[in-house]
């Protein structure tokens, strides 16, 4: 095999094709979204099932259409997020937003390898969705602004664009307690070692995630659909 029909990558979609086919999109080593038709995976027993978020190696011949897989390979299923109906969510908001086909100057790749490594290591897979947006943002060029002020910060105005204090409210202004704004500050300047040792509550982390979904949605303009579920999850969850 050459060069050209040898890939390794991240599943980050599958689609079911017929009655026994499916078509994988894959984020590559080299950063760039491929999809490939993986023919009668469900019905030859020889065939390996592969599931969303599965690290793998694929070997393929390139036809008129699509990618055809002639050999598939499992290099890392990160199997502590597969069994984790929570990590799993939180991982499948990030799979979607890459599924929109986000513009990046760096290797998406790389970025959703350290998230699911760190998640599978049992990192807050909160804290690490919103490292991953944060990541996005800063290449698209945004950047946190902050009023300047004696008081504590109580919300981020999307009409100024700014973490703003009680005196300066509009009807923009999402609710973030003052200690969350500074966690944003960590998450948008430091790696992600240094967001391994932090403890919030659940319901802190949970705010921290709705803000940097709704940043991605206002800036990035995605809108994902797996966050309702999340939200719907996490109440779930709670009410137990």
């Amino acid at each position: 095999m050459t060069n050209r029909n040898f890939i390794k990558g991240i599943i980050i979609k599958k689609i079911r094709y017929r009655d026994y086919h499916e078509i994988l999109h894959v984020l590559t080593e080299h950063g760039k979204i491929e999809s490939f038709f993986y023919e009668n995976v469900h019905k030859s027993k020889k065939k390996v099932k592969v599931s969303t978020a599965s690290e793998v190696t694929i070997n393929f011949f390139s036809t008129s259409g699509m990618n055809k897989i002639t050999n598939l390979e499992i290099e890392n299923t990160y199997q502590n997020i597969v069994y984790d109906v929570l990590k799993n969510s939180y991982v499948a908001n990030m799979l979607e937003c890459l599924n929109y086909g986000i513009d990046s100057s760096f290797n998406l790749y790389k970025l959703l390898k350290l998230a699911l490594t760190s998640i599978n290591n049992d990192v807050s897979e909160k804290i690490v969705c919103c490292y991953f947006f944060m990541q996005i943002l800063k290449d698209h060029g945004f950047i946190f602004k902050y009023q300047k002020t004696d008081y504590e910060y109580v919300g981020y105005s999307f009409l100024k664009n700014s973490f703003v204090d009680k005196f300066n409210i509009d009807y923009s202004v999402f609710g973030i307690n003052d200690n969350l704004v500074k966690l944003t500050y960590y998450i948008s300047t430091k790696n992600i070692d240094f967001l391994e040792g932090l403890e919030l509550s659940n319901k802190d982390l949970i705010k921290l995630f709705s803000f940097f979904n709704l940043l991605f949605k206002e800036y990035i303009g995605i809108e994902t659909k797996s966050y309702k579920k999340i939200m719907d999850l996490e109440e779930m969850l709670s009410s137990k």
